[in-house]
């Protein structure tokens, strides 16, 4: 990636970037499974949300395609999901994004340091561009530190830095 941003935990990664990335105007879709975190973060951003079956590539498509097409969209999942290890379809997904002009957000939290050859999580481990979508992850698990950070543009970290209320309102960081 281009750029990255560090975090005090990664719950507050997700509540500092969801809001950022989509405002009150716009939809997001949210896996059933998204860990409290990414739901917090999904409240925090006001927009209407809309959930969709656990990695069901068809309900989630069903969804984007009633959408009104100016309605901003964020596609929110994990990577690989903590309570039962379950891997997102993050090819199937990111190819809905693209084809729907919706922003992909994967928390990788659980991939980071365990999938793809080396360790960079769920991303490299479909062998997927890390710029076509944002990613975000702990420190605090495989990596064995503390804070949660996202990897992504030069320009998506300059605008959080001057964005995430979640960013700019701590210290820990």
């Amino acid at each position: 990636v281009q750029a990255t941003l560090t975090f005090g935990t990664g719950y507050s990664a997700n509540l500092g970037i969801i809001p950022s990335l989509i405002g009150q105007e716009g939809l997001i879709f949210a896996d059933r499974y998204c860990h409290a975190s990414l739901i917090e973060g999904c409240r925090l951003a006001k927009a209407k949300l809309q959930v969709f079956q656990h990695n069901d590539v068809e309900h989630l498509e069903k969804l984007l395609k009633n959408r009104k097409k100016t309605c901003p969209a964020l596609v929110v999942t994990e990577g690989v999901y903590s309570m039962d290890g379950d891997i997102a379809p993050l090819p199937n997904l990111l190819e809905l994004c693209q084809t729907y002009n919706a922003i992909l957000l994967v928390d990788d939290a659980h991939g980071t340091g365990v999938m793809g050859k080396n360790g960079r999580g769920t991303i490299e481990h479909f062998g997927l561009d890390p710029m076509s979508l944002v990613q975000m992850g702990t420190l605090s698990k495989a990596i064995g530190a503390s804070g949660g950070y996202v990897a992504t543009s030069a320009s998506l970290r300059e605008y959080l830095i001057n964005r995430s209320k979640a960013f700019i309102y701590t210290t820990a960081s």
